[in-house]
């Protein structure tokens, strides 16, 4: 039998324009899936409005804020009571000055007397003061920030103005606060210090630095020191005999001289190692 090639074309043409429509619409849907796909994808990258960045290493930092105040807190409350004003009658002496260089700290006030800084060091009331600060006075006047009575007069029992140190004793027999020694030789640069003394007669300030350096050299006038310790602390004026203590509140030095340019503080300022003064407090009866 002969076959008829037209009536085989037009049997397959509209099954092929049906397959073809099927085709076009499948792509269409899923092209609509995708483009939804990434716009949804796009949303989640880029919330609208922007969640906040949150700063989780700060919450454990103020977590640690308090306990550290706390300490120093209770640090000052023990140190301030034991730092007093050294007053000697008569203005200034004139003290050797490095213009533009290093400076002794010296004694604030004016020609009827002047005031420095001392520390108690035994609670007999033995106090640790520099040289500048009493002069060439035998008996001065300390001032406690506490207590019943805060006026004493106090004696100069003795001076190395080598290490420009002074030992007083104060005239009375009482228990006094008082601050514990550190070992000096083992200070560290970057070990955190505090300042404490009378700047411009402003009693009982209290500054806080760091370590510059535990064995600075330094000229002042024609006294050679070898091993100051160098700080960041502000210390001024005034602040002359008061202590250097370590974190703990421990003395490690006293406070003696600083650099001033043209008058101007400058945050370098110089203390003498407390262990230098060994020779001044073993003397002294135990």
């Amino acid at each position: 039998m002969k076959k008829n090639r037209n009536f085989t074309v037009s049997n397959l043409f509209w099954p092929g324009i049906f397959v073809l429509a099927l085709l076009i619409a499948a792509l269409g849907s899923n092209f609509a899936v995708f483009r939804g796909t990434l716009g949804q994808g796009a949303m989640n990258l880029l919330p609208n409005p922007a969640a906040p960045i949150q700063m989780s290493a700060g919450t454990t930092q103020v977590a640690q804020a308090p306990s550290i105040q706390d300490d120093i807190r209770q640090v000052m409350d023990r140190v301030l009571p034991a730092v007093v004003s050294v007053t000697r009658p008569g203005g200034g002496d004139g003290a050797a000055q490095n213009l533009g260089g290093v400076t002794y700290l010296t004694p604030v006030g004016g020609a009827q007397d002047s005031t420095g800084a001392g520390v108690i060091v035994d609670d007999r009331g033995y106090i640790l003061t520099t040289f500048q600060t009493v002069g060439r006075s035998t008996l001065v006047k300390v001032h406690l920030s506490s207590g019943a009575q805060q006026d004493y007069l106090a004696d100069v029992l003795n001076v190395d103005a080598s290490c420009d140190l002074a030992l007083l004793k104060i005239r009375a027999n009482r228990v006094f606060p008082a601050l514990p020694l550190a070992n000096s030789d083992q200070l560290n640069v970057g070990d955190i210090v505090f300042a404490v003394g009378n700047p411009f007669g402003l009693r009982g300030s209290v500054t806080m630095g760091i370590v510059s350096s535990s064995s600075r050299k330094v000229t002042i006038g024609d006294i050679r020191y070898p091993n100051l310790i160098q700080t960041d602390a502000a210390i001024n004026e005034g602040n002359d005999g008061g202590p250097l203590l370590n974190i703990n509140g421990e003395v490690i030095g006293i406070n003696m001289a600083c650099v001033m340019p043209d008058h101007r503080y400058s945050g370098i300022g110089f203390a003498v190692p407390i262990n230098d003064a060994a020779g001044l407090l073993s003397g002294q009866p135990q």
